[in-house]
């Protein structure tokens, strides 16, 4: 990791990554000290009809498996990094769980469970909860003006939330299998994800090969 990014850009992650964490905690605390019954079955989608329903968990896997595989295929950088433990790996863990549970809750629970009671069909929840987590998570690459590689992370973004959504109607509008799916795959790609967007070191990640090469 040394060769590739510096500690000025690692030390920038993690303030983001921790600031973002923390918000998301503070929200998660308030949302269950409000009504703990409440967060739980609801918010959390916590039953112990999900526990054990095996098709759902096959489901949720497969979308882990899934999205992970094209995340480390398309971006060498997160692949290389998948087994590097740091202080950064630990806030990315912090910030895997926090935002998995924050997210699902505002993009499946809130936002899909809205546009039901307005009638809205099941297929215009998972387009209109898939757009907008894809929007949602490319504004740190529209940052940078990386307009080629926006459109990909809106594209696959957009299918993952898809995805999450139809989890979530197929499981009854249960956000814990979203939940969980979205946590472990946060938990593999982060931070690295976060870093390789701050960087800017995609476009060179194809050197660091070459160079263990190299060295071997």
């Amino acid at each position: 990791m040394n060769e590739i990014t510096t500690l000025k850009e690692r030390i920038k992650t993690g303030w983001i990554l921790a600031s973002i964490a923390s918000m998301l905690t503070v929200s998660i605390i308030i949302w269950y000290i409000s009504n703990p019954k409440s967060f739980i079955e609801y918010k959390l989608g916590y039953s112990s009809e999900i526990l054990f329903n095996l098709p759902v968990w096959f489901f949720t896997l497969l979308i882990v498996i899934g999205y992970t595989f094209y995340t480390v295929i398309a971006l060498p950088f997160v692949k290389h990094h998948l087994f590097t433990l740091s202080w950064l790996k630990l806030i990315g863990i912090w910030a895997a769980i926090v935002s998995g549970i924050a997210e699902e809750i505002i993009f499946r629970h809130l936002l899909m469970d809205s546009l039901l009671s307005i009638e809205f069909s099941n297929m215009s929840q998972v387009l209109i909860s898939g757009i907008t987590f894809g929007i949602a998570h490319c504004t740190w690459v529209l940052l940078r003006g990386e307009i080629k590689i926006a459109i990909p992370v809106i594209i696959s973004t957009t299918i993952l939330g898809c995805l999450l959504a139809m989890l979530y109607i197929y499981t009854g509008r249960s956000t814990f299998a979203p939940i969980v799916a979205h946590i472990l795959i946060n938990m593999v790609i982060e931070p690295w994800l976060m870093l390789s967007a701050i960087s800017g070191k995609w476009k060179v990640n194809k050197i660091l090969f070459i160079n263990d090469s190299v060295r071997k």
